[in-house]
């Protein structure tokens, strides 16, 4: 019998880890965001089958992953719709204005920028599923330029360190997938591109913060709180009217855009 308190946890990432400029113009995102997707184990197939929905709709090879970026806006909210029609999903955030980083910061150097979120985004996700007094099982997107083993390495040693916010005795399991072998991992691309494509501004100076709108019911909050649960942003200070006055779309989460 499947365990009900198991949470499959299947991560992923938008955004690149660069701090490019080009005759003194950025080139590189603006921003950094990693995603957690998180399911009950008991919905893990059920939650899956939306993948099988989208692409028999939109005409998709159902052998070709499905990528969020590649898809018309219209198609999008499609994938959006029909993921939180189904619902029985949390998940939460981790967002870097990389612009905003001290220029000596050593977050420039690979892997610190990628590890040093993964580390934000396991204390909201062990605080949720400890909440639920579960045990979680993380699914990493398959990076080509990551190594598990020393990112593996990593998380055993924050998690060991004294005053660190990840819960003891919550992750069980730790591995990577390619998304052509994971459904639910296709549907955190796009859980994780939405809000991405909420704070990322184009060339034309736009962002489009619909699908992350859409998704509001199912990001981590805690007394009715979004900042530093679901939507974690950083670094210090921005101001929360800095940011907001930025991307108004954030009065709907919440007044005040707390970082801490």
């Amino acid at each position: 019998m499947i365990d009900q308190r198991v949470f499959n946890v299947y991560i992923d990432e938008a955004g690149d880890e660069g701090f490019t400029r080009k005759n003194g113009i950025w080139v590189s995102s603006q921003w950094f965001v990693m995603g957690a997707f998180i399911v009950r184990s008991t919905n893990d197939l059920t939650v899956s089958r939306s993948i099988n929905v989208i692409k028999e709709t939109l005409g998709l090879k159902p052998t070709k992953p499905l990528h969020f970026t590649d898809l018309s806006h219209e198609r999008k909210k499609f994938v959006i719709k029909t993921i939180t029609d189904v619902g029985l999903f949390r998940c939460t955030y981790v967002a870097v204005k990389k612009e905003a980083l001290d220029e000596n910061t050593p977050l420039k150097k690979r892997p610190l920028l990628y590890n040093y979120c993964t580390r934000y985004l396991l204390e909201r996700i062990t605080w949720l599923v400890g909440d639920e007094k579960g045990k979680a099982n993380l699914i990493f997107e398959n990076r080509s330029n990551t190594s598990y083993d020393e990112l593996k390495s990593y998380i055993h040693m924050v998690t060991n360190m004294p005053g660190n916010k990840i819960r003891q005795n919550v992750i069980q399991s730790f591995k990577p997938l390619a998304k052509a072998q994971s459904k639910n991992l296709q549907i955190a691309d796009a859980i994780t591109s939405s809000l991405f494509q909420a704070l990322e501004i184009t060339k034309l100076g736009l962002h489009e913060p619909s699908y992350i709108e859409k998704l509001k019911p199912f990001i981590y909050k805690r007394n009715g709180n979004y900042s530093s649960y679901g939507l974690k942003f950083f670094p210090d200070p921005i101001t929360s009217a800095q940011l907001i006055e930025q991307y108004p779309w954030l009065t709907n989460f919440s007044q005040n855009v707390v970082y801490n």
